[in-house]
């Protein structure tokens, strides 16, 4: 449903408070990394996402950026019901019904993968890009920015290298590639990733725990490797987790990462939930000899069983 712009406009809103009262819109995905896509613009070389009031506008887009080799998904936003227990409540008792709207809880993310503009298409006009900033709680974009629990640049260049290399061959830029590969890389060395933990039984709430006395959860790939999970940040950690109980994680230095390593497996996935980049043990020794690094003595980790198939 188109809003009605010029009643926005009576009402003295801004363009970015007219984004900001959207209670459903479209916005463009990328299958390659299983979050929003994103582009640097041209002109100031800010980081956008694209937002689309209307579906018909937001199709023609995606169906432009296919025709250029860019694989992208349009998803709907919209503002949904749903149940959630009473204030002190238990899980199994009294519910109330609460509205989330989507729009905002997509807005609400994209400080955390390193975005500072979106780019609107209202149903009619042109299109305008907003700040992040302006779409979001006053000093929040910069709060995350300063969380040594998040890594948005990280995050951000992750992004860009794996939408450009999982693109078709023949659209695949590899001066640019290398580009990409070579801005990500810089920042994964100076990286502090969290790996996930088993406690010992008994010991799952413990506030400090011995690490050789956990288990390193591990998942397998469709292509039938196993890898264990690495995470940029909280945020990935947390989608990784969601309804595992008793994970823990730890946050360390890329260097220290082949410290957390077995004979059967020997390949790390960053971020499988999102962008999922793998990472060999050949690999990590090379990338962090780049940048003139040394990796930390390996050691062997006993693992668990596959948590599930990426």
């Amino acid at each position: 449903m188109a809003i009605d712009i010029e009643k926005y406009r009576e009402r003295g809103l801004s363009r970015a408070e007219i984004v900001k009262n959207l209670k459903e819109a479209y916005t463009l995905v990328s299958p390659l990394t299983n979050l929003p896509y994103v582009e640097c613009e041209g002109e100031n070389f800010n980081d956008r996402t694209l937002l689309f009031e209307s579906k018909a506008t937001a199709d023609r887009t995606a169906a432009d950026y296919e025709d250029d080799g860019v694989r992208v998904n349009v998803k709907e936003l919209k503002t949904v019901e749903i149940y959630a227990p009473v204030k002190g409540g238990s899980a199994d008792g009294a519910r109330k019904k609460l509205y989330l709207n989507q729009v905002r809880q997509h807005l609400g993310i994209l400080p955390f993968i390193g975005t500072n503009e979106v780019y609107y298409y209202p149903a009619d006009g042109e299109p305008y890009a907003v700040p992040v900033r302006d779409l979001l709680p006053d000093g929040f974009e910069k709060k995350v920015a300063e969380n040594p629990l998040y890594q948005p640049n990280l995050q951000l260049t992750g992004l860009y290298l794996m939408q450009e290399a999982r693109r078709k061959k023949e659209w695949v830029d590899r001066r640019h590639l290398q580009a990409l590969d070579e801005e990500f890389s810089s920042n994964l060395v100076k990286s502090r990733l969290f790996i996930a933990l088993i406690p010992p039984e008994g010991k799952e709430k413990d506030e400090k725990l011995e690490l050789k006395e956990c288990r390193l959860p591990y998942l397998k790939h469709q292509n039938g490797q196993t890898y264990f999970p690495l995470f940029t940040d909280v945020w990935e950690f947390q989608k990784y987790t969601k309804g595992k109980k008793n994970i823990r994680s730890i946050q360390m230095p890329f260097q220290d990462v082949l410290k957390f390593r077995s004979k059967d497996v020997n390949a790390y996935m960053l971020n499988p939930l999102g962008f999922s980049l793998p990472l060999s043990t050949e690999m990590i020794p090379r990338i962090l000899k780049r940048f003139g690094v040394e990796s930390s003595p390996a050691k062997t980790t006993q693992p668990e069983r596959p948590t599930g198939e990426n």
